[in-house]
């Protein structure tokens, strides 16, 4: 059995073998030969990465904000399909807690050159924060404060004193670029009337007639329908998703599918309508935006990089706005010119729950 050592001078022989098998001549070039690779080689190769595979697996696992992590959980970084980004975007920001505090066992920056490359990046956004805050780093320690009540994803306390409001957006390299920066619950607190009312009186009845599906009471219905999975819409929620292509629960049954296709376009109309024939509250919106995003830094990672930006407040102050109801949404624009495009769109299902602001 051969020692680490032994297994990594002979992979690092044969690669230095493979890269100098075709010399190309400073006169004229030479046609490459073909890289004959033989059958000791492989099996030398095959053992080195089973050993390699048997050292990170034996890496020391952590516990860190109710989250398992082992050496592989970097893989969280790579791009993943929407199903996996809610999972993926609570690995990644306990990762950069967990760096934050100190919680990772050396052993895994020393094995891998991204775990390391991530922890290079952080400890630059942070010095780059000081720097910018005038701060000489002593101390650093983070609080985990993701939720639907809190406004940012990690609370940075520098020196035990001063204290950064921090929100990760991942897969962007400015605010700009995300499909998103808030999402304000509760939408007709920002408009002149109830879209929610609305969408009751004059389509969800439709939905319940045509589906011989029993329409809840108003004022529950009203009270519940700011959550994911509401009790009083649940055969509704049920029987939409069983018609959804994309959902686990798709039956591919015709009333399903019927029944899927209806609720999305009594959604469309409804959305279009209302924005059409109803206002926003500049007022109120920009009291919440002023609220949630000042003093907010954001953490970007894009591409193995991780940006620092900053938000001036005059960006969340709006001045007029105009309406673009065949794409669902009003456009405001705000003292410092910045243009938001605020979509009226449902969170859990199309017409189902969850109503909701999408604001980019």
């Amino acid at each position: 059995m051969e020692t680490k050592t032994e297994l990594l001078f002979k992979c690092s022989e044969l690669i230095n073998n493979v890269s100098n098998s075709s010399p190309v001549s400073n006169t004229k070039k030479v046609k490459k030969q073909p890289i004959l690779i033989v059958k000791d080689d492989v099996d030398i190769i095959k053992r080195f990465i089973k050993h390699c595979h048997n050292v990170y697996s034996n890496l020391d696992n952590i516990y860190y904000n109710d989250t398992k992590i082992n050496y592989y959980s970097i893989n969280s970084f790579h791009l993943s399909s929407r199903s996996d980004n809610d999972k993926n975007n609570k690995i990644r920001e306990t990762i950069i807690g967990a760096i934050i505090n100190n919680r990772i066992p050396p052993n895994y920056y020393k094995y891998s050159l991204i775990w390391k490359n991530i922890k290079y990046e952080i400890d630059k956004y942070i010095l780059e924060l000081c720097t910018l805050n005038k701060l000489i780093n002593q101390t650093q320690k983070c609080e985990h404060k993701a939720g639907r009540k809190n406004n940012y994803d990690l609370l940075l306390i520098i020196n035990e004193c001063s204290s950064f409001n921090i929100e990760i957006k991942f897969n962007a390299k400015s605010v700009d670029e995300t499909p998103q920066f808030v999402s304000p619950m509760k939408p007709s607190q920002y408009l002149e009337t109830s879209y929610e009312q609305y969408y009751y009186d004059n389509y969800l009845t439709l939905l319940s007639k045509e589906f011989n599906l029993p329409l809840p009471n108003k004022e529950e219905y009203l009270n519940k329908i700011h959550s994911v999975n509401p009790k009083c819409i649940v055969e509704y929620q049920n029987k939409y998703y069983k018609g959804c292509e994309k959902s686990s629960k798709y039956t591919g049954i015709e009333e399903d599918i019927k029944f899927y296709n209806k609720a999305k376009k009594l959604s469309d109309d409804s959305i279009k309508t209302f924005i059409m024939n109803n206002n926003l509250k500049i007022d109120v919106l920009t009291n919440y935006l002023l609220n949630t995003q000042t003093n907010k830094v954001y953490m970007l990672y894009k591409n193995g990089n991780i940006y620092l930006q900053c938000i001036d407040s005059k960006n969340y102050e709006i001045v007029s706005y105009k309406k673009e109801p065949e794409l669902k949404r009003y456009v405001a624009t705000t003292k410092t010119g910045i243009i938001l495009k605020i979509l009226l769109r449902w969170k859990n299902g199309n017409g189902i729950a969850f109503p909701g602001f999408q604001i980019s």
